[in-house]
């Protein structure tokens, strides 16, 4: 069935080679890889009250793999008016049985199961108990003139810190002092300022919660609190054979502190935050503000990072499942949270233009996997793509093409709701508008789509980047800005964290300027390795140049890093000055206790001074390490994705302009021959190419919105040649008034 697309673009088109060359000069078989379980699209799937039956779960799965899905994830949510004598609470026995017979039926449809620990968003609900539930800091001020005696009762909060200071700067830690709550301190002589930093429940339950489900949520910031959620959460997934991962949300936890948060954070940093409850509330020189938030910032990474993700996925592998998660949203490094999962996911949110698609964005997800070595980058796709039906199969394509081109191999649409077979059209609906079921009317073409979606990630998910410039992420710089407490980085607020920033601008210019990219965090900076040859191996595969924007503050392991790989004699390219500061406290002047550190700081920056390339203009920097770049791309105004796969070089292109592209372009990894692919309609042939001015060119033609797979080989494949649309004459313009019947 021919894909219908309801927009002005027609199908993509895709140019691909499917498997290695048994021998360099023998003519090439090329077909498309036999499509498995997670090359096929997956959906979310919605269980609205858990109100389903056995009946309508097979009926719905087998309708799911008719159409060429691939699996689905259960999230479980609040039920539907009318229909509450049918819900199954969560995690009882019969919500059990459902999901077992939804695995065992998927199972037999060679189809896959993920569920996130939880109904609706967040990790929580009813066995939480308020004390382990997400904390709140609360910071207060009080002015006393002594003698005399202040008293203080802290109510609806858990006291944290109570802290005197004089007027000349005497510090009394009053902390001991509180009792049950109330503190009675009799001050001495002069005029005093009173900190006090306590915690209050931050009102965080379950969102979207399903019955049974609803409840409080976990301290994300909270080993304890995490800890006693999963080890109860084992008694459900011990009976759930079967699932392939599990799946955390976006992070849309509200709090911002937990229990020992000081200890956690004087172990980490060394110093005590409680001397310095002033510079957290905001108040005093702003640099210093910024340099203490910062390291309060910091820490909570750290305890996303450690308390809450890597506990999740060592779980989740403990009980012979993946962990899929989306960093995003979170006051953490995204980077490292989706390094230290299976699948890091992104999401696109909103329409195609002017929505929470950013393809730069989107990449931080691929990144986090092509540098730690991991094979899938799964989107949650088409979320909001448009209001209730009337999205079309045309716009989700466009979508996923933006997709590919950020890295992402493993689409999931949002979403699907199961809808019981008696129930009256529209059927069960979710509130996100991309509704991809039985009672859209594009599901009559879905299978198009979905082929097109399984023929592409099938080569992409069994091929590799090829990526040659590492660009370093400055997220301290972002960290140290005095206002607010949390800094979260979202995908819904990337103005604020990288639109404008040198990261942002960086990551533009070499995507304009045809050089392909990952960033890397200071985590993920430490596992790379110079090679013989001056390439920076990291992950399974290697790059040829490290990128460090303008960067005010970095962590002496970092810049001890980029001075030893340049040493080494790989290319790091500094943008600008050389990072000027140790990040947080640390980096303070006048901080004596810190003095060797930055000492040790200066050290690496004089070192790497004397090895990198310098310079104020990042392409001056790029043409001196002689990177590689796609020059046809920034020429024609292409987009496209460099992977690997099989010793061949294969490039997706996509032309996103309004008028159509019939050129020659001469890729840097050009070979003497060139093969197309479709995968709308698994055409496969050679393409034309001719040698000019001493370069090796292949012919690419793309209506608007169109994109198409090019394999680079040295040997000649066996396949027949591309059949390009050329027209036969000059068009006929079409005049006078015109009916059509339908």
């Amino acid at each position: 069935m021919p894909l219908r697309l309801a927009c002005s673009f027609p199908p993509l088109l895709l140019l691909v080679l499917c498997g290695p060359l048994a021998h360099a000069d023998a003519p090439q078989k090329i077909d498309w890889p036999e499509p498995t379980q997670s090359a096929r699209p997956w959906t979310r799937w919605w269980w609205h009250g858990s109100a389903v039956d056995d009946q309508n779960l097979s009926r719905l799965l087998e309708e799911y793999q008719r159409v060429g899905l691939g699996g689905v994830e259960i999230t479980c949510i609040y039920g539907v008016q009318g229909e509450e004598e049918h819900n199954r609470l969560y995690r009882s026995d019969e919500w059990i049985s459902a999901v077992r017979h939804a695995i065992s039926e998927s199972h037999r449809l060679g189809m896959g199961v993920d569920m996130p620990a939880g109904a609706g968003w967040r990790m929580g609900g009813p066995q939480m108990p308020r004390e382990l539930g997400n904390s709140q800091l609360v910071l207060h001020a009080h002015k006393v003139s002594g003698p005399g005696t202040f008293e203080l009762n802290f109510e609806r909060t858990t006291p944290q810190a109570v802290v005197a200071r004089s007027a000349d700067g005497k510090l009394i830690d009053l902390t001991p002092d509180v009792k049950a709550g109330k503190l009675s301190w009799a001050a001495p002589e002069g005029e005093w300022r009173i900190d006090t930093a306590a915690y209050r429940w931050a009102g965080d339950r379950v969102k979207r919660a399903g019955p049974g489900g609803e409840g409080i949520n976990i301290n994300p910031y909270w080993r304890k609190s995490v800890d006693a959620f999963l080890n109860d959460f084992t008694k459900t997934v011990e009976q759930t054979p079967g699932i392939r991962a599990q799946f955390h949300d976006s992070f849309e936890y509200e709090g911002n502190w937990q229990p020992e948060f000081f200890s956690e954070f004087e172990q980490r940093r060394g110093y005590r935050l409680q001397e310095h409850l002033p510079q957290l509330a905001g108040e005093g020189d702003q640099e210093l503000v910024g340099r203490v938030k910062a390291d309060y910032r910091a820490t909570l990474s750290d305890l996303v990072l450690e308390d809450l993700v890597a506990p999740w996925v060592a779980w989740s592998h403990a009980h012979h499942m993946l962990a899929r998660n989306q960093s995003h949203g979170s006051p953490a490094n995204w980077l490292d949270l989706y390094s230290a999962c299976d699948i890091p996911e992104t999401e696109s949110f909103g329409r195609l233009f002017g929505g929470d698609a950013n393809l730069l964005v989107m990449k931080f997800a691929s990144s986090a996997a092509n540098v730690s070595g991991k094979q899938l980058t799964s989107s949650e796709t088409a979320t909001w793509l448009d209001e209730h039906f009337h999205v079309t199969l045309g716009e989700i394509r466009q979508l996923v093409d933006r997709q590919v081109l950020s890295g992402v191999n493993h689409v999931i649409y949002q979403g699907t709701a199961y809808s019981p077979e008696q129930a009256r059209w529209p059927g069960w609906l979710f509130y996100a508008s991309t509704q991809v079921n039985p009672q859209n009317p594009i599901w009559r073409d879905l299978p198009a789509l979905n082929a097109y979606i399984t023929r592409c990630q099938s080569l992409l998910q069994t091929s590799r980047h090829d990526n040659d410039v590492l660009l370093y992420w400055p997220l301290h710089d972002f960290w140290h800005t005095p206002r607010g407490i949390r800094a979260d980085i979202r995908v819904h607020n990337f103005e604020a964290w990288y639109k404008g920033r040198p990261i942002g601008n960086a990551a533009e210019l070499l995507q304009a300027r045809g050089y392909t990219f990952d960033y890397v965090s200071d985590q993920l900076l430490q596992d790379c390795d110079s090679t013989r040859e001056g390439r920076i191996a990291v992950g399974g595969g290697s790059y040829a140049a490290v990128v460090v924007p303008r960067t005010d503050h970095m962590p002496a392991e970092s810049i001890e890093k980029l001075a030893a790989l340049a040493r080494a004699g790989c290319k790091v390219l500094v943008v600008g000055q050389l990072p000027q500061s140790l990040p947080g406290l640390k980096g303070a002047a006048g901080e004596q206790r810190w003095a060797a550190q930055r000492a040790r700081f200066n050290k690496a920056a004089d070192d790497l001074r004397k090895e990198a390339l310098l310079d104020d203009h990042l392409e001056t920097l790029l043409k001196q390490a002689q990177v590689r770049r796609e020059s046809w791309a920034a020429d024609t105004g292409l987009a496209f994705l460099r992977k690997r796969r099989g010793g061949h070089t294969l490039y997706f292109l996509n032309n996103g302009g309004r008028t159509p592209f019939d050129g020659w372009v001469s890729p840097t990894a050009m070979g003497e021959a060139a093969v197309l692919m479709d995968p709308a309609s698994a055409a496969i042939g050679q393409a034309e190419v001719r040698e000019l001015a001493g370069r090796r060119e292949v012919r690419i033609k793309l209506a608007p919105g169109e994109s198409i797979f090019l394999l680079t080989s040295d040997a000649a494949p066996s396949s027949k040649p591309w059949a390009y649309q050329d027209s036969d004459g000059e068009p006929t313009t079409l005049d006078g008034e015109w009916n059509a019947e339908y």
